[in-house]
C-alpha cells in the first residue's frame, strides 16, 4: 500500500478538487496527485520542506515481539507545530533576512530606540511569537542592518528620480535639542501616477545660517541626487535668507502659503483689544495645566453636567493656529470653565460675557484661515493650484462674516484681517507659477480666478509659457537631427514651392492647444488632476506636470523636524547625524518604496 505524501502535513482539502496551504492560506487545484502542492512548498516554503525531509519518519521499536503483536509502527509526521517548537534558530537565509528587515523598519517607522531588542518585555514577546527568531544585536543593527536597509530604499529613490522629468523641493532649518542646526530637504515629483514627497536627507549645518551657506548645502544635495537641472522650484518659509539662497541657486522661490497664513493670524493678535483677551485665556489655560486640584474640579463638573471631559488647549507660538484652537476650546467649555474657576482658590479672572462675544466673532473670522491652512498642508495631493481659489474663498467668507459682526472690537479685527489679506495674500495672485498651476488644474482652469481680467491674464500667461516650452522642445529636436541639404541647380518645376511643408510657429501651436483645453468643461473637484492629464493627448500635459508638482507649503520639511524631535530626545541627544538621517529617511520613504 502506497504511503501518504508528506505534502498533506502542510495542506488541507477544502473540497475534492482544491487544497489550502496551512502556511500561506493559498488554494491549489488537485490533479489526482500532489505535484502542485510539493512544487508550492519548494518554491515558497523550501526551508520548512527541506527540514521535514531530514527527520526520521519511523519510530524505533523495542522488540520484534512488539512488532508482531502491534504491526508496523506508525509514521511520525513533521507537522508545523513540530517545526516551530524546535529550539534551533533561523539560519541565515531569506526568512531571517526578511524578519531582520521588518525589525529595522519597525525601529525606524515607529521611532523606537535602537536598543529596543535589549528590552526584556519585547524579547519575551518576540520569543512567544516565534522562538526561532533571534533579535539582532544592537551593534549589528547600527553597523550593518540599518545602513543596508537605508541603501536599499535609497537605490529605489535614485531610480525613481532618474525617471522623473520635473521635481521640486522644500527645505527648512531646525535647532535640535543638542543645539545643532539641521537642514532638511524633501523632494516632490510624480511617481507611478501619484505625487510623492520623499526625504532626500537631513544634514547638520555648521557655521553661520546665512544665504550663502544654505545655498551651498542645497546645491550639494541636489547635485548628489542628480536633480539639479530638474529642480523647478524651492518652497520655504518667508525668511529673507531662504529667499536669497534660492536666488543664488537661480531656482524660482515659492513662499510657504501656510506660513503666510500664520503670519496673518499673528498680525491679528497684535490688535490691542484681542491681545488682552488672549493673555487672559492663556492664564486660564496655564492655571488648569499647572494645578491638579483645578483639573480634578473641572473634570468633576464636566461629569456632573454630563459634558465630554475635554481639556484646555495651550497656545504655542511655533504651532500654527494653536491660538485659534485655544479660543475655540474655551468657548466650547464656557460653562464648565466658569463654574470651575468660581470654585477654585487663587484662580485667575474668568472671561466675561462681552469678551466671550468678541472671542466668538474672532473665531468666525479666523475659521476660513484655519481651513485653508489644513487644506494647503497636504503632501500627497496637488497644492500649488489651490492657493488662488483659497484666497478667493477667504475673501468671500470675510464678506459673509461682516454682516454677523456686532461689536466694535469685532469690526476692528475684521478690518485688520482684510488689510492683511491684501498685504500678504494678494501678491500670490500675480506669481507666475501659482497662476499657471491654477489654470492648468482641470478642476479650476479659469474658474479659479476672481475677475475676467484675471482670467484673461492667466490665459495669456499660459499661451506665452507654452510657446516658450514648445520652442525649447523644437530646438532640442533640431540639435539631434541633421540639417537637410539644399539641392543645387535650378528646378524646372514651377510649382515646386507647393511641396515645401508648412512650418507652424510655437505661438500658433500654443494658441490651438490652450484653446482646446480651456474650452472643455472643468472636471469635478473630487477627481484627480493627475488622472485627467494621463488620458489627455494635449501636449499641455508636459507643462502641467512641471507646475503641479510644486508644493504650496514647506510643511513636509516641518513634519520631518517634528519626527526628528521625537527621535532626538534628552535621552538620545548624542545620536549621530548619519544615524538620524538613516532613521528619518527610512521612516519617511519606506511607505513609497517598501517591498
Amino acid at each position: 500500500m502506497s504511503s501518504k505524501s508528506r505534502a498533506w502535513d502542510y495542506f488541507k482539502k477544502t473540497n475534492e478538487k482544491f487544497a489550502k496551504c496551512s502556511l500561506c492560506k493559498r488554494e491549489f487545484k488537485l490533479s489526482g496527485n500532489t505535484t502542485n502542492l510539493i512544487d508550492h512548498m519548494k518554491r515558497k516554503h523550501n526551508e520548512v520542506w527541506m527540514w521535514s525531509s531530514t527527520v526520521s519518519v519511523t519510530q524505533d521499536v523495542d522488540t520484534t515481539e512488539q512488532n508482531e503483536k502491534m504491526g508496523p509502527s506508525p509514521k511520525k509526521r513533521n507537522t508545523l507545530k513540530n517545526y516551530f517548537d524546535r529550539s534551533s534558530k533561523y539560519p541565515d537565509g531569506k526568512t531571517k533576512q526578511n524578519l531582520d528587515n521588518k525589525y529595522v523598519r519597525m525601529i525606524a517607522v515607529d521611532m523606537e530606540p535602537l536598543r529596543k531588542g535589549e528590552h526584556e518585555g519585547f524579547r519575551d514577546f518576540v520569543n512567544a511569537l516565534d522562538s526561532r527568531y533571534e533579535i539582532p544585536d544592537t551593534t549589528i543593527l547600527k553597523k550593518k542592518l540599518l545602513p543596508e536597509y537605508y541603501e536599499n530604499v535609497k537605490q529605489k529613490l535614485v531610480i525613481a528620480l532618474s525617471k522623473a522629468e520635473h521635481v521640486s523641493v522644500t527645505t527648512d532649518l531646525w535647532t535640535s535639542i543638542a543645539n545643532e542646526g539641521i537642514l532638511s530637504v524633501t523632494c516632490h515629483f510624480f511617481h507611478n501616477e501619484k505625487l510623492i514627497a520623499p526625504l532626500l536627507e537631513v544634514v547638520k549645518m555648521e557655521g553661520s545660517h546665512n544665504a550663502e551657506n544654505i545655498a551651498s548645502m542645497l546645491d550639494a544635495t541636489l547635485s548628489k541626487w542628480d536633480i539639479r537641472s530638474k529642480c523647478e522650484a524651492i518652497t520655504t518659509d518667508n525668511a529673507q535668507t531662504m529667499i536669497n539662497a534660492a536666488a543664488k541657486l537661480h531656482i524660482r522661490h515659492i513662499p510657504c502659503f501656510a506660513h503666510t497664513l500664520n503670519l496673518m493670524v499673528s498680525d491679528l493678535f497684535a490688535v490691542t483689544c484681542l491681545d488682552q483677551i488672549l493673555k487672559k485665556c492663556k492664564s486660564i489655560v496655564t492655571f488648569f495645566k499647572m494645578s491638579t486640584l483645578a483639573s480634578d474640579k473641572l473634570r468633576a463638573i464636566q461629569r456632573e453636567l454630563n459634558k465630554p471631559e475635554l481639556k484646555v488647549i495651550q497656545e504655542v507660538p511655533t504651532r500654527w493656529n494653536s491660538a485659534y484652537h485655544m479660543l475655540q476650546r474655551i468657548v466650547t467649555m464656557k460653562t464648565e470653565l466658569t463654574l470651575a474657576l468660581n470654585e477654585c482658590n487663587r484662580a485667575p479672572p474668568g472671561v466675561n460675557a462681552d469678551e466671550y462675544l468678541i472671542i466668538q466673532e474672532t473665531i468666525q473670522i479666523l475659521a476660513p484661515f484655519d481651513l485653508a491652512t489644513t487644506k494647503i498642508s497636504g503632501e500627497s495631493y496637488i497644492t500649488l493650484s489651490l492657493i488662488i481659489p483659497l484666497i478667493r474663498g477667504i475673501k468671500t467668507k470675510l464678506v459673509e462674516v461682516e454682516s454677523q459682526i456686532v461689536t466694535e472690537s469685532g469690526n476692528k479685527i475684521l478690518l485688520c484681517m482684510k488689510g492683511s489679506v491684501d498685504k500678504r495674500l494678494s501678491p500670490y495672485e500675480s506669481r507666475t507659477p501659482v497662476v499657471l498651476a491654477t489654470i492648468l488644474d482641470p478642476r479650476f482652469k479659469k474658474k479659479g480666478f476672481k475677475t475676467s481680467d484675471d482670467e484673461k491674464r492667466a490665459g495669456q500667461w499660459l499661451e506665452k509659457a507654452y510657446a516658450s516650452h514648445l520652442t525649447k522642445e523644437r530646438l532640442a529636436v533640431e540639435e539631434t537631427q541633421p540639417t537637410p541639404s539644399t539641392s543645387s541647380g535650378t528646378s524646372n518645376d514651377l510649382l515646386g514651392f507647393l511641396d515645401v511643408p508648412d512650418v507652424s510657429t510655437p505661438l500658433s501651436n500654443s494658441l490651438v492647444d490652450v484653446r482646446q483645453y480651456l474650452e472643455k468643461p472643468v472636471i469635478d473637484r473630487k477627481e484627480c488632476p493627475i488622472t485627467y492629464w494621463k488620458y489627455t493627448n494635449n501636449k499641455l500635459k508636459e507643462l502641467a506636470m512641471l507646475y503641479l508638482c510644486i508644493p504650496a507649503s514647506s510643511v513636509p520639511s516641518e513634519r520631518i523636524f517634528s519626527k526628528a524631535g521625537q527621535i532626538l530626545t534628552e535621552r538620545r541627544n548624542r545620536l549621530k547625524e548619519k544615524r538620524l538621517n538613516e532613521l528619518l529617511f527610512i521612516k519617511q520613504n519606506s511607505c513609497y518604496f517598501n517591498d
